[in-house]
């Protein structure tokens, strides 16, 4: 590949990648505020959890890859969410 086409290629990820961004769902008392974090969020894996698509920050402290299954959290996830 020329570099003429990766440059081109890069400037254009570059460009949409803040679109890309997975979204950042602030969250003051986890996981008694998973209410606040909208169905739209989460999905719903084949073993049953889960699983956030953005990130939540509870203070300073950002976590990804957050997954719920079998406890509360989880519940009131399927209670809201679950079809």
């Amino acid at each position: 590949m020329s570099r003429v086409p990766r440059v081109a290629t890069a400037a254009l990820l570059s460009t949409l990648a803040p679109g890309l961004a997975a979204e950042i769902y602030p969250v003051d008392n986890w996981p008694a505020d998973i209410d606040s974090i909208p169905c739209s969020a989460w999905q719903k894996a084949g073993d049953g959890t889960w699983v956030l698509t953005g990130s939540i920050k509870i203070g300073a402290s950002e976590l990804t890859n957050v997954g719920v299954k079998g406890d509360a959290a989880a519940r009131k996830v399927e209670k809201k969410c679950g079809k």
